[in-house]
């Protein structure tokens, strides 16, 4: 499967989902992008690194692999033909990147079995609350001998919104190219599993707790993948 949007309850390589509301409009596209020189980025003492591409990202921006297969565009420039309005700035850089950090735990957490649910980062990235929901259904994958294969590759394009942003609490938006797939102890796909690469758009609620950001909340959310 290629360039087909659509939403789920669960993505094909185990996603699990919360409830939060959110509104968007609008189009995007995506195919080689080209990275900028100069101090804007993510921290350089981070997990990531710069690279000059990722797999399906076209357009003038960042480009950072987080672990093996798993890479996030963050555009630099406003590009009303592939539908990117949000450019990555200072100012919402503690918030992307403590949502990368997230993801980072759940993919390095899930791509083995057993699972490795103990990663230090479901406490630091992730709010109680969150984290007593999520986790326990990874291990339910786990202990069904399934794991997430990253397979084709994960791109993730985050963006945060204007609506419902203070202090403590900001709206994130994310139109993810999900190549992974839910595989067997065996190698084997996994019930249900969809092999090919497809569009997910998800909605994440970040909140700050004693100063650092962390994920909240998050589920489905077709507008992700609108301009924006």
């Amino acid at each position: 499967m290629a360039d087909a949007t659509t939403t789920v309850a669960a993505s094909s390589s185990t996603g699990v989902s919360t409830t939060i509301e959110v509104t968007t409009t609008g189009p995007t596209t995506t195919i080689v992008a080209t990275t900028v020189p100069g101090q804007l980025g993510l921290s350089p003492d981070g997990p990531w690194h710069l690279v000059d591409s990722a797999p399906g990202v076209e357009g003038v921006g960042l480009v950072y692999e987080l672990m093996p297969k798993l890479w996030v565009f963050l555009p630099t420039e406003v590009d009303l033909e592939r539908g990117y309005l949000w450019t990555f700035n200072e100012e919402d850089r503690p918030i992307i990147e403590a949502y990368l950090m997230a993801v980072l735990t759940r993919y390095r957490s899930t791509d083995s079995v057993p699972a490795t649910l103990d990663d230090p980062g479901w406490d630091l990235y992730y709010t109680p609350e969150l984290k007593a929901l999520v986790v326990p259904q990874y291990q339910a994958f786990s202990d069904r001998g399934i794991y997430a294969d990253l397979d084709l590759g994960v791109v993730l394009r985050p963006r945060l919104t204007e609506d419902e942003r203070s202090e403590d609490r900001a709206i994130l938006l994310d139109c993810v190219s999900d190549g992974a797939v839910a595989r067997t102890a065996d190698g084997e796909y996994a019930p249900g599993a969809t092999p090919g690469v497809v569009a997910h758009g998800y909605a994440f609620e970040m909140a700050k707790v004693d100063e650092a950001w962390k994920a909240s909340g998050y589920n489905d959310e077709v507008s992700a993948c609108s301009a924006g």
